[in-house]
């Protein structure tokens, strides 16, 4: 997407866009916490956490100021602010080299401020601060988002230069996403402000302005009366996540082994049940992987997740792991027929870049792709985790106490607040009523005969050497089940890189078997795990009333997740699924789009069935 466009009048930050300034003052760090920054005091002691959302991220001078208000302390900001025009790095470091302030902290955000991509953008800034960057027009992204803010900054340009951020459909959105007793602050005070806030729930109070402005708004939220809501079977529910401590996770793959990061980091005691004898045993076990997502059209679902986990991927491995687990060489994604020379060259976003007249193809280059060690990046993040070797899952069953008692096939049994599955294939057997399939791959081992820096892809892949062993594949074959590896899948891996070398010349020096699951729409399961009884007995009308709303809410097995089904992209999309689960029981907003969020979530076949009348 595009990058605001800007100059400085006397050091002053201006918007060619809106023609207008970023800044109202030579002060503005007053003024931010004399407008904005201020309205967190009429709360600070009444809770330990906070969410603060923001419509006009800028350069992000109200957070920055807001971070400061959290330095040294154990409360915890979760800040989510909308940007429809963000700006380059090198922009925000002229603009704070300009003002003279936060120099540390500026430094920092410019360290980790994403590129100009579509859509929201994780970042964990410090221990306690997390920040969401939601790249879009407002009116759309206003939409995917799902929280309720303890406080609402109203920031952007001025209603006469930006009339499109305070339009009254913005107000609706806005109220829809603030808890009742929720402040919003603008330094606004002008008619569309005044009219959007008391149309909209808001009980307005005008207050003394900073500076040359008289009078600002400072506004309170009086919650209104349930209504019907679309898509309310995916509605999440607030979990109580002071009394749950404790976590079992079934699977020591990189989605159980992340998960567990993830959760051991936010203060729960985790444990991970393993089957195997070690982790890192089945799809995840591979000498060398991938970290690229999939490319589609740019307007796909599928894509923009995909590109929504690949970044948030990015970011963690990262922070978290050094070159021994993840090296950030980029890779290259061939386009071996017209089909992907055309979905590759209309994916203009700034984490490709295309070559149209490369050989063999053409191909795009994903700067940030990267080939990893998986079972080194497992053992990595789950160095703290008390890992229990050889139990495998039997069946859990809610306590009358609130706990969950897991059994195993071992007769031992762990009782828990907080269950999670990321059993990748194993999950066909344990999610009977999903569709889900595994798919037996076969990997094999040469010995290096190409030079190349990057991970290559095209009808198959070759990884750079590592160990003196080059990787290449991956065969599928669906719901095949055969653990030795086979002369047949070692010829077809070597045939799909011939484009890349003389496969004469290859030797092999062995293959590897791992199987993973899929969907039946290629989306990978997360979420809490649905009740289906409720679901087929409260919404069995939705094939007559697909198109409408509801107001019942869906009911969920308690404190039951599942992060499953990630296929071959598992290194991309499992930080998204540990991201999200995180998320649920957190009581987080989420680091993906609402709408995204729905394609994930377990209980979508479902409902699908249920609006065509088949259930």
């Amino acid at each position: 997407m595009k990058n605001a466009d800007i100059n400085f009048k006397e050091n002053t930050a201006f918007s060619v866009e809106f023609d207008d300034v970023y800044f109202n003052t030579n002060k503005p760090q007053n003024e931010s916490e004399h407008v904005f920054v201020s309205a967190i005091n009429e709360i600070w002691e009444k809770q330990d956490s906070f969410i603060v959302a923001e419509a006009g991220f800028g350069a992000g001078l109200n957070f920055l100021t807001l971070c400061k208000r959290f330095k040294n302390t154990d409360k915890k900001l979760h800040f989510v602010s909308i940007e429809g025009y963000p700006l380059s790095k090198q922009n925000l470091q002229d603009i704070y080299n300009k003002l003279g302030i936060f120099k540390r902290l500026s430094k920092d955000l410019i360290s980790v401020y994403p590129p100009s991509t579509k859509g929201i953008h994780r970042i964990e800034f410090k221990e306690n601060i997390i920040l969401d960057l939601c790249f879009g027009d407002i009116n759309e992204v206003l939409k995917e988002l799902d929280f309720k803010a303890d406080i609402w900054f109203l920031d952007g340009f001025s209603p006469k230069k930006n009339p499109k951020m305070w339009s009254m459909e913005v107000f609706d959105e806005i109220s829809k996403l603030t808890k009742e007793n929720g402040i919003i602050r603008s330094y606004s005070c002008s008619k569309p402000v005044r009219d959007g806030l008391s149309n909209f729930g808001f009980n307005l109070q005008l207050r003394a302005g900073y500076g040359k402005k008289r009078q600002m708004s400072h506004a309170v939220f009086k919650a209104q009366q349930n209504k019907e809501e679309k898509d309310i079977w995916f509605q999440r529910i607030e979990i109580d996540s002071k009394k749950a401590k404790d976590v079992l996770i079934i699977g020591a793959g990189v989605a159980g082994c992340v998960s567990a990061y993830k959760l051991k980091n936010s203060g729960f005691n985790v444990t991970i049940a393993e089957k195997r004898d070690k982790i890192a045993q089945n799809g995840s076990g591979n000498h060398c992987g991938i970290l690229m997502p999939l490319i589609t059209k740019p307007d796909v679902n599928l894509g923009k997740m995909h590109k929504n986990a690949f970044l948030q991927a990015v970011r963690f491995y990262k922070k978290t792991m050094n070159k021994q687990e993840i090296n950030f060489s980029g890779c290259a994604e061939y386009a071996y027929d017209e089909t992907l020379v055309q979905r590759y060259f209309l994916n203009d976003d700034s984490i490709f870049e295309f070559y149209k007249d490369e050989k063999p193809y053409p191909y795009v280059l994903i700067k940030d792709g990267a080939y990893a060690r998986p079972r080194k990046l497992c053992k990595k993040a789950s160095k703290n985790i008390d890992i229990k070797f050889n139990f495998e899952y039997k069946s859990h069953k809610h306590l009358k106490n609130g706990k969950i008692n897991v059994k195993f096939k071992n007769n031992n049994t762990i009782k828990t607040d907080i269950l999670i599955f990321t059993t990748g294939s194993e999950s066909v057997e344990i999610f009977k009523n999903l569709p889900i399939s595994f798919v037996r791959g076969q990997v094999t081992h040469i010995k290096p005969i190409l030079d190349n820096k990057i991970p290559l892809s095209a009808k198959g892949y070759i990884t750079p050497a590592v160990d003196d062993i080059q990787v290449i594949g991956a065969t599928y074959a669906r719901n095949e089940s055969n653990n030795k590896a086979t002369d047949v899948d070692n010829e077809e891996n070597i045939n799909k890189i011939s484009e890349f070398v003389d496969t004469k010349n290859i030797k092999i020096q062995g293959a590897r078997v791992g199987y993973r699951s899929y969907s039946s729409d290629r989306f990978p399961i997360i979420g809490n795990l649905h009740d289906e009884n409720f679901y087929k007995e409260k919404y069995k009308d939705l094939f007559w009333t697909k198109h409408k709303g509801s107001i019942i809410k869906p009911k969920y097995q308690n404190n039951v997740f599942i992060n499953i089904a990630h296929g071959s992209r598992g290194l991309c999309t499992a930080v998204l699924g540990a991201n999200i689960i995180s998320d649920l029981i957190l009581n987080r907003p989420l680091c993906i789009e609402k709408s995204l969020f729905n394609e994930l979530h377990p209980a979508r076949f479902l409902i699908r069935q249920l609006k065509k009348g088949k259930l």
